[in-house]
């Protein structure tokens, strides 16, 4: 089914809407509609359903046909260090600011998809502080439950480690063959994962450090602006929130939030 014909076929779409949202929370109306379109087009293609009337039926018969399509429309782009120059700042400085102030760090990488962006952060804390995964800890989460499984087997092939460099590969990766590496449990040991739904699940709170990067693009402005308020609420006083280069915050007090760096802002305390 072309992207053209998946956007005339509204009814089609809003039975598809009703169905993924009855079964699995999945809500559709939050996410871009062209950027969806292309995506369920895509999807049919691949596995034979003549129209969205059709897969909005298998959705609602078919628990296996929902999980596949809730995985495809998660946007699973992750490698290790992604902007570095955004990790070596969290290094150099956030990080140990943080540590100044509080003797345990949670930190929360949202829409984590494989999980290469939390076990970045394990990788710093463990720079910062060998051995302290008794105090510090990563919550990766995502709504794809394959990404997740992925991310717990943290195994991870070459185009996913181009920024690791080779002191990081030597110290914090075992070799595999087929020229795979997997993380060791030194780095493992901080990090933890779990399905979450940002436009529906309850927000873990407390938290130092947030990484929300490259999720919330997919979203249109309502949805934006639901998730930044609720990512907010969840840092700590003095905590930060990281977004990514193409989702800069404007007005970021409305969220009681102040501008740090390039894409990074902190709770305002009180």
């Amino acid at each position: 089914m072309s992207v053209e014909a998946a956007e005339m076929d509204q009814e089609g779409y809003d039975r598809l809407q009703r169905a993924l949202k009855a079964a699995s929370g999945l809500d559709l109306t939050a996410y871009k509609k062209k950027q969806v379109f292309r995506r369920l087009a895509g999807f049919m293609s691949r596995y034979g359903f003549a129209n969205l009337t059709v897969l909005a039926e298998a959705v609602r018969r078919d628990p296996s046909v929902r999980q596949q399509l809730t995985d495809f429309l998660a946007i699973n782009v992750s490698e290790f260090f992604r902007n570095p120059e955004r990790f070596d700042h969290l290094k150099a400085a956030v990080l140990p600011e943080l540590r100044r102030t509080w003797s345990s760090l949670r930190i929360w990488s949202a829409g984590c998809s494989v999980g290469a962006e939390a076990y970045s952060l394990a990788i710093l804390l463990e720079e910062m502080e060998p051995g302290s995964y008794h105090r510090h800890a990563v919550l990766g989460t995502d709504i794809d439950r394959e990404a997740l499984r992925e991310a717990e087997a943290a195994v991870f092939g070459a185009d996913r480690l181009r920024e690791v460099s080779p002191g990081r590969l030597q110290r914090f990766f075992a070799a595999l063959p087929g020229q795979r590496w997997q993380v060791k449990p030194s780095i493992r040991r901080y990090v933890r994962f779990m399905v979450h739904n940002l436009l529906e699940d309850p927000y873990p709170s407390g938290q130092h450090l947030i990484l929300c990067r490259n999720v919330v693009i997919y979203f249109n402005e309502a949805a934006k602006e639901k998730i930044f308020a609720q990512l907010a609420a969840s840092l700590v006083p003095g905590g930060y929130l990281l977004v990514g280069s193409t989702e800069a915050i404007f007005y970021p007090a409305r969220f009681g939030l102040a501008a740090a760096a390039p894409f990074l802002y902190r709770r305002v305390e009180g």
